[in-house]
């Protein structure tokens, strides 16, 4: 019944979708626009995955720093996960190590905000709604994964049938920004929030 998690759990909706986007269509999207090999695809993941390390500590050390401020933090992370997809959608084939680049920085930076996501409902959660709220978060989390590889996928297929590769790539990266800005919005009303004491 608290409007706090619902609101929390469509974030991590929207965020899983920046998340996982492309840990599943990265390397399909290099090799089929950027022109990368199928080695050179496959970095996408490391790149990704590797990011996220020291920045969920470094900014959950952050967060406790400030004073439990981690709905702040999130949004702040989010800006450059946003601009990171957008230079992803505008870099010419030929740059690859920009867009591996691009998506260490989202992997650096989405990391630490599905971690806050989590910690901000164990926040305001009383101590024996813990679990349920950690699970229902993570719950629409998923569904958000589903979505997006059963979305994309059906995107790209009509799309490209429409209007070419390219573009259908196109349309998929704008649905990706589009979920990011979703997700910021839905986490700025987090901003000013702090654990009870």
């Amino acid at each position: 019944m608290n409007k706090w998690i619902w609101l929390l759990a469509f974030a991590n909706f929207f965020a899983y979708i920046a998340r996982y986007s492309m840990l599943d269509w990265g390397p399909m999207y290099l090799r089929e626009v950027k022109g990368a090999t199928l080695a050179g695809g496959g970095l996408a993941i490391l790149a990704i995955e590797f990011g996220g390390i020291p920045s969920t500590i470094f900014l959950g050390w952050i967060s406790d720093k400030l004073g439990g401020r981690r709905g702040m933090v999130a949004v702040l992370c989010m800006v450059p996960i946003l601009l990171a997809f957008t230079a992803i959608l505008l870099t010419p084939a030929g740059y690859l190590w920009l867009d591996m680049l691009m998506l260490a920085t989202i992997g650096c930076f989405i990391y630490p905000v599905i971690n806050f996501i989590v910690i901000i409902a164990l926040d305001l959660s009383s101590k024996k709604a813990i679990g349920t709220a950690a699970g229902f978060i993570g719950l629409f989390g998923y569904i958000g994964r589903t979505v997006q590889a059963k979305g994309f996928g059906a995107m790209l297929t009509h799309y490209q049938v429409v209007y070419g590769i390219e573009t259908a790539w196109k349309i998929v990266l704008y649905s990706i920004l589009a979920s990011s800005l979703v997700a910021i919005l839905l986490l700025a009303f987090t901003w000013k929030m702090k654990p009870k004491a």
